[in-house]
C-alpha cells in the first residue's frame, strides 16, 4: 500500500513538472506582455526567437549601471548635435562676415549666425559639464560593484532574455522585426528591457568608460568606436 502510495506521488510529481511552462514559455509570456503596450499593431505580432541566459551581477546587468549609461548616450548625442550646428553656424560666419560693402541683410544674416553659435556653445559646455559628472556617476557605481559588492559578483541575479519577433508598422502596410533584451527576475517578472540596438550601444559604452582612466580618454574612445 505505502509503495503504491509513492509510485502515486511520483507520477503526480512528474505530471506537474511535465505541465509546468518551460523557461522559455515563461519568457515568452512576459516579452508578450511587455510588447503589448510598446508595438503599433499587436494583433500582428509574430514571435520569432527566443533565447534565455541567466544573469549574474555584473556591471553589464546592473539595472542602476545601465541607466546611467543609457543617460550617457543621450548627452553624446546632445552634444554631437550642438557641435554640429556650431559648425554650421561658423560656416554661415564665414560667408556673411561683414565688410564696408555689406548690405544691412548680410550683417543681419551673420548676426544670426553668430548668435546661433554662441547659444549652441554654451548648450555644448553645459552638456560637456553633465557628462563629466555622468561618467563620475558610472566609475562610481563601477567601483561599488568591483569592491564594496564583491562578493555578490557572480552571483546569479535572474534572467537575459533575448526575442527578436516582426509587427507591422504604424501605418499597419509593412512588416518590421524588432529585437529586444529584457531582464527579469527569477520568475520571470520584467525589470527591464531594450531594444537589442540600445542595449549593444550600452554594453558598448560601458565597456569604454570602465576601462577608461578620465573623460577625455572616453571622449577618444568614444569617437572611434562610435563615430
Amino acid at each position: 500500500m505505502k509503495i503504491r502510495s509513492i509510485i502515486l506521488i511520483a507520477v503526480s510529481l512528474i505530471t506537474l513538472s511535465a505541465c509546468s511552462p518551460s523557461k522559455e514559455e515563461k519568457a515568452q509570456t512576459m516579452a508578450a506582455n511587455y510588447l503589448k503596450g510598446v508595438l503599433y499593431h499587436f494583433d500582428s505580432y509574430e514571435p520569432l526567437q527566443i533565447k534565455v541566459d541567466s544573469s549574474f551581477v555584473a556591471l553589464s546587468t546592473d539595472e542602476e549601471a545601465i541607466k546611467l549609461t543609457l543617460d550617457m548616450l543621450k548627452l553624446f548625442q546632445s552634444a554631437q548635435e550642438y557641435a554640429d550646428k556650431i559648425e554650421s553656424a561658423e560656416s554661415s560666419m564665414e560667408i556673411w562676415f561683414p565688410s564696408v560693402y555689406s548690405s544691412a541683410f548680410s550683417k543681419g544674416e551673420y548676426c544670426r549666425a553668430k548668435e546661433e553659435r554662441d547659444n549652441n556653445q554654451e548648450l555644448l559646455d553645459k552638456t560637456s559639464d553633465r557628462i563629466q559628472k555622468q561618467f563620475a556617476k558610472i566609475k562610481s557605481r563601477q567601483s561599488y560593484l568591483e569592491a564594496e559588492a564583491i562578493l555578490k559578483m557572480g552571483d546569479f541575479n535572474g534572467w537575459k532574455v533575448y526575442h527578436k519577433f516582426k509587427s507591422l508598422n504604424g501605418a499597419g502596410t509593412v512588416d518590421l522585426f524588432g529585437e529586444y533584451v529584457f531582464f527579469c527576475d527569477e520568475d520571470f517578472s520584467e525589470k527591464s528591457a531594450y531594444s537589442k540596438e540600445d542595449y549593444d550601444a550600452i554594453a558598448k559604452i560601458m565597456t569604454i568608460i570602465s576601462s577608461s582612466d578620465d573623460v577625455s580618454e572616453m571622449i577618444e574612445k568614444v569617437q572611434d568606436e562610435i563615430y
